[in-house]
């Protein structure tokens, strides 16, 4: 005979993997989310986040009726004592954070790049480093000292530093002391998330995109981006005739808004999204890619706040000009200005682009071609890193962010 634990311990299994989930999409595990002076905040994050993951439970108990539980009050008690150990253990996490012995790092090369990153470590005291000192010249038997007496647990040699090799050997030399070498841009990269462009060049892409055809990733993205078009199709059958009613009943003109876009290895194609703009708008002035532009229609301004306006993007992934995830795609006239303007911009377009990306969960939606520059820093970093868990990380993200309706 079943007793109350077998019959609830696969459902509630279930139940947790999803709150996790929830719990990663919404930032929980970022350490941005853990500042120490906001005294209720992590309070309120638990509080949101356990609101979701009962509504959550909720559909999935009462909806598919063999994961019923008896007595239903369960789910509410589990909830309660669930949220109250969250917390509990989030602010302690956090005052134990705070107090522990940082992680102390000498940079080694005086560049601005290296000043202004240690400036930002200062800042972001959460990341748990504490910069010893940033050198310009230092003796071999100074720095030995140094990082004896200081504790130094990391040692950052710039990009300059790394290729001198009289002082490559006497940093190996300061091995047997425990001390971890790394360069400036692989330190940097590991703690952003970018890669720094201004301290690359082509030998890195050598060492590092060199196997960028990844056959087994691809063919695996592949078949994952149909199959989930495919689900989104169904799901969203009904929302596209009557978003094509109401974008035909308020303003003339094609349902669909088409434009030029560069894929993957510079191929151009047609990118389509629904019309949420009055018919012409690109021959008239306005503030482009604003939610604030008067060319946006009304139900225009609720497709793009609400991102469905992004829904027919379904038919360039069954054509495979686009995949879920990758590097925003940009119209040719941008990337021929952004190729001649910032370096190493058309390396982005070695892999298939997405309806969003590791940029777009990092920077505001709205970012200006200004902004170019620091994207691609975020999309050399996908191209770099990117795998099957990586894209579901930034799905979720992305899931997070139209839940809150952020960035437009």
């Amino acid at each position: 005979m079943a007793t109350a634990w077998d019959n609830h311990k696969f459902p509630f299994f279930l139940v947790y993997v999803l709150w996790i989930l929830v719990f990663y999409s919404a930032g929980m595990y970022d350490w941005e989310h853990f500042p120490p002076t906001r005294r209720y905040y992590t309070l309120r994050l638990v509080t949101k986040t356990m609101a979701v993951n009962v509504l959550i439970a909720i559909m999935l108990f009462y909806l598919i009726p063999s994961f019923s539980i008896t007595p239903r009050t369960n789910l509410l008690i589990d909830a309660i004592f669930a949220s109250a150990l969250i917390w509990f253990w989030r602010n302690n996490f956090i005052k134990r954070a705070s107090l522990r012995s940082k992680i102390k790092v000498l940079f080694f090369g005086k560049t601005p790049e290296t000043e202004n990153f240690a400036n930002y470590l200062a800042e972001k005291t959460m990341l748990g480093y504490s910069v010893e000192l940033v050198a310009d010249h230092i003796k071999f038997g100074d720095i030995k000292t140094f990082i004896k007496e200081r504790k130094i647990d990391i040692v950052v040699v710039s990009k300059d530093i790394s290729q001198n090799i009289e002082l490559v050997r006497m940093f190996y030399e300061v091995l047997p002391l425990g001390v971890t070498i790394t360069n400036f841009p692989d330190f940097y990269e590991s703690i952003t998330g970018k890669i720094p462009t201004s301290l690359i060049n082509e030998t890195w892409f050598l060492e590092n995109l060199a196997e960028l055809n990844n056959r087994p990733y691809e063919q695996a993205k592949r078949v994952l981006d149909i199959a989930a078009a495919i689900l989104l199709s169904i799901s969203a059958a009904l929302l596209f005739p009557i978003i094509a009613l109401l974008i035909k009943l308020e303003s003339r003109g094609s349902i669909f808004y088409t434009q030029k876009r560069v894929g993957k290895n510079g191929k151009v194609f047609e990118f389509i999204k629904f019309r949420s703009m009055i018919e012409g708008a690109d021959s008239i002035d306005g503030a482009k890619g604003t939610g604030e532009d008067e060319r946006h229609t009304r139900i225009g301004k609720i497709l793009r706040k609400s991102y469905l306006d992004e829904l027919p993007q379904i038919i360039n992934i069954f054509r495979g000009e686009m995949s879920f995830v990758g590097p925003r795609p940009e119209r040719p006239e941008f990337v021929e200005l952004l190729r001649e303007h910032v370096q190493f911009y058309e390396t982005r377009l070695l892999v298939r682009p997405g309806i969003t990306g590791w940029a777009q969960i990092r920077m505001a939606n709205d970012a200006s071609v200004e902004d170019a520059p620091e994207k691609l820093q975020y999309d050399l970093y996908y191209v770099k890193n990117r795998s099957l868990l990586m894209d579901l990380g930034i799905m979720l993200k992305t899931a997070a962010i139209l839940v809150r309706r952020e960035g437009r």
